[in-house]
């Protein structure tokens, strides 16, 4: 099967403005919730890497200057309104997933935790 994004680009008095695929109303199964935790720590786990590649560290406050941040710490150490950020960005990405017509299937119990 071969498959084509839609690029939707628009643009107004400020400039761009996003215009992604509207998700609202894909249903998410519950079976796919653990999965959606998942892929939040993956996305904060790569956040932090790239950062802390960049030379940042944890630091009680944001600092570009000194390139230090509060949440540059383990996901599970995260409160629930921080890991709130990438849970949402995790959710989006499996309704896009479902959206486009993909479909999940069962995982292997022996891969789960690598």
């Amino acid at each position: 099967m071969r498959f084509r994004v839609r690029r939707r680009h628009r643009h107004g008095s400020a400039g761009w403005v996003p215009d992604p695929p509207k998700t609202d109303g894909v249903e998410v199964p519950e079976s796919l919730h653990a999965l959606v935790e998942v892929l939040a720590e993956h996305a904060h786990d790569n956040w932090a890497r790239q950062r802390m590649a960049e030379g940042w560290r944890h630091g009680r406050r944001r600092s570009d200057r000194r390139r230090t941040h509060p949440l540059l710490v383990p996901y599970a150490d995260l409160t629930y309104e921080e890991q709130e950020t990438d849970r949402l960005l995790a959710l989006e990405t499996v309704r896009l997933i479902l959206l486009y017509g993909y479909r999940f299937g069962e995982p292997d119990p022996a891969r789960i935790g690598e």
